[in-house]
């Protein structure tokens, strides 16, 4: 049985192999440009808060020089629900082509053959998932100790969230697939779905996983706690009067929440995400879309266990 799964299987592992290729032909070449860079522009020494004018200058062209790549990038995060739902293929067409039913009418049993056939995609996604984690954690390695790993770009490719947005996609394919029995419709719609969620989570179910810190300071240096934080919402009080100074992006060491030239009479406020809070975020989303996946597969089983024929 599981001779069997693979070979039906294939196909598409072996796409994803390609996909993977693919990504790694582009990322590492330019990896390796951008850690060079990274190096001689000496910006492992403007690592800390509240830099100098020198790196300040330094860091904002190396970010200049690499801005279209990283945009680029950030797209990428659509490649977990695009492995997923490909990996979910082989079972649908499965379903949809009745050809499930020779396997029915021989010894094996409506268990064992659903075990079989979820059993290696579901292996193979983590697998998918495992390298992109690595591929771009090295990658965005540079991006990472300028900016830290809040930024929306670079937190969806690191830690384990990616595992979890693979199992999703593969799970919302499947349980499309039990029911529609199509897969032209079950796997656009999936992909759709998985789009839509990710957009739903990065722009705001993220920010209320885990509860964000609020502070307030004088004018001055920017305080140390804020370095790499993603700041959500901020606004500062010159001499009485609220002026709002925007949000939603990471503070590095030339990012600057402060005036020093007004000292006292300024005061800022801030919600934010501190750096600390990644892995908090990154275990509770990881296990949100991993338990969703769970149960969208588990309901892939029962339906086709029980209600197709």
């Amino acid at each position: 049985m599981i001779w069997v799964s693979w070979r039906l299987q294939r196909t598409e592992t072996m796409i994803t192999v390609a996909i993977l290729g693919l990504l790694a032909a582009l990322l590492i070449p330019t990896g390796i440009t951008m850690a060079n860079a990274y190096h001689q522009d000496g910006l492992g020494s403007c690592l800390s808060p509240n830099v100098g004018p020198t790196c300040a200058v330094r860091i904002s062209e190396f970010q200049s020089r690499f801005q279209a790549l990283n945009t680029l990038a950030n797209w990428f995060t659509l490649i977990p629900g695009l492995i997923g739902v490909l990996l979910a293929a082989p079972f649908i067409l499965d379903l949809e082509h009745g050809t499930y039913r020779l396997a029915w009418t021989q010894s094996i049993t409506r268990a064992r053959w659903l075990l079989g056939k979820l059993a290696l995609p579901i292996l193979a996604a983590i697998v998918a998932a495992g390298a992109l984690i690595l591929l771009f954690t090295w990658w965005r390695a540079p991006q990472v100790n300028l900016n830290g790993r809040l930024d929306i770009g670079i937190y969806d490719t690191q830690g384990v969230v990616v595992v979890g947005y693979t199992l999703f996609a593969l799970g919302l394919a499947l349980a499309l697939g039990a029911v529609w029995r199509r897969s032209a419709v079950s796997l656009t719609v999936a992909f759709a779905g998985y789009f839509a969620m990710r957009v739903f989570v990065d722009y705001w179910l993220r920010d209320r996983l885990v509860s964000p810190v609020t502070s307030t300071w004088k004018g001055g240096p920017q305080p140390r706690f804020l370095y790499h934080a993603f700041i959500m919402s901020e606004h500062a009080t010159i001499k009485g009067h609220d002026i709002s100074t925007g949000g939603g992006g990471p503070l590095s060491g030339h990012s600057q929440l402060a005036a020093p030239g007004l000292g006292a009479a300024t005061s800022f406020h801030a919600v934010y995400e501190p750096a600390s809070n990644f892995w908090p975020l990154q275990l509770t989303e990881t296990g949100l879309f991993a338990g969703l996946a769970a149960l969208l597969i588990l309901f892939c089983a029962w339906w086709t266990h029980e209600r197709v024929a």
